[in-house]
Parts: C-alpha cells; structure tokens; sequence
C-alpha cells in the first residue's frame, strides 16, 4: 500500500468518524445544524468519491451497480457488478 493509499483510508476513517455525530445532531430537534456545516461535509463527501474516481480510473477498474430498495424502507442493498 501506497502513500495515497494510506492518505484516502486515513480521510475515509475521519468521514466515517464525523458522519455518526452530525447525523445525531441533525435528529435532535434542539440542536440546530446550519446549513454551512452540512454543506462543509457534503463538500468533504464530494472531494473524497471523487479522489475515489480517480483512483479505481487510474487502475482502469469499472464497477457498476445500483441500489436497490427493500420492503423495509430503512435498508438498502447495493448491488455491485465488476466488468
């Protein structure tokens, strides 16, 4: 492993970090969360699928899929297919 490998698991560990306290505090109803914090992360989430981009780009791997909803509207199946 690469040092931009290490680089993109290290901000995918602080995304995955950060994710659980600001959702927690977009369900509390007496917490407010502007619109500039949750603009801030989804920027963060933008900059890493696209850093993500680039690299399965660079090792010309294709992954394509969907998602898929179940009849219990909280779980989600991704379906991923290799090519």
């Amino acid at each position: 492993m690469n040092r931009e490998d290490r680089e993109l698991l290290a901000e995918l560990g602080r995304l995955n970090s950060d994710v659980v306290p600001l959702a927690m505090k977009i369900m509390d109803e007496s917490v407010t969360v502007t619109a500039e914090e949750q603009y801030a992360f989804a920027e963060r989430l933008v900059a890493m699928g696209r850093q993500l981009e680039r690299r399965a780009s660079a090792m010309q791997l294709v992954v394509e899929g969907e998602v898929v909803s179940s009849p219990n509207a909280d779980e989600h199946t991704i379906r991923v297919r290799q090519t």
